[in-house]
């Protein structure tokens, strides 16, 4: 009989023991799943949004303002479809991107200078499509930089506006490398006073994408590849632009 007790408490202590290094295999094994899973990514957070540059895009014309009309085309939907390309260009190369319009809209000038202030952009390019009015001659493209900021732009920065050749700059690396990327005539960069430029509380430039009157570069800008290759070019010239730019001064505008 008390052996029969003394095998019984032996079965138990060894049933415990067993129960115990289950436990800890099973545990073991959680730790080994657990640390195996991905780890989720976290969106960033708005500090970091804040520090990355903010490209405000502008497609130039819209609503009852159609601008050039030619060869069955009209500016204002080739702007926007150029606008769109170069967003999804600039958004791949890190950068946060607002549209001035996103559909068929009218917008003054002025205020789509002042949502450079608004949106605190480090840079602003509007799409826009040449015209030749003396013929049908003139091709190739050219960008636009105002050298002399309007008195907005230098009421909206404090004073920062009219302390920055910057925009000569922003015209230059864009005008290089849409010129390099579609293989267009490189017609330069010109200072104009243009509102939509000279008031932005940022560098600004306003691409002319080819000419709507020459009926070889009018295909060209109706055909999908050659509004990418625009895009691409011009999203190069923005990222090399903000990448030249000193630590701490890419965003001028206050937000």
């Amino acid at each position: 009989m008390k052996f029969r007790r003394t095998a019984l408490l032996l079965a138990q202590v060894l049933a415990s023991f067993a129960a115990l290094a289950g436990a800890c295999l099973a545990l073991v094994w959680l730790e080994n799943s657990v640390t195996s899973l991905p780890r989720p990514t976290l969106p960033p957070s708005a500090g970091e949004m804040q520090k990355t540059p903010l490209v405000l895009v502008d497609a130039g014309h819209g609503g009852h303002d159609g601008g050039a009309v030619a060869h069955g085309s009209i500016e204002k939907h080739l702007t926007l479809e150029i606008a769109r390309r170069l967003r999804t260009h600039l958004e791949a190369a890190g950068l946060r991107v607002v549209m001035t319009r996103e559909k068929d809209e009218f917008l003054p000038l002025d205020t789509r200078a002042a949502l450079t202030a608004r949106h605190g952009a480090a840079a602003f390019v509007s799409i826009h499509i040449n015209t030749d009015g003396s013929g049908t001659a003139a091709e190739g493209i050219e960008t636009y930089f105002a050298a002399k900021p309007s008195l907005s732009a230098i009421r909206q920065t404090g004073g920062k506006a009219a302390k920055r050749p910057a925009s000569e700059d922003l015209a230059a690396q864009v005008q290089k490398h849409v010129c390099e990327a579609t293989r267009a005539e490189n017609r330069g960069i010109k200072d104009r006073g243009y509102v939509v430029i000279s008031q932005a509380a940022c560098p600004a430039v306003l691409v002319e994408c080819g000419f709507l009157t020459n009926s070889a570069e009018a295909a060209r800008l109706k055909d999908a590849t050659h509004q990418e290759k625009l895009a691409q070019g011009i999203a190069t010239g923005v990222k090399r632009f903000l990448q030249s730019r000193p630590a701490g001064s890419v965003v001028l505008a206050a937000k």
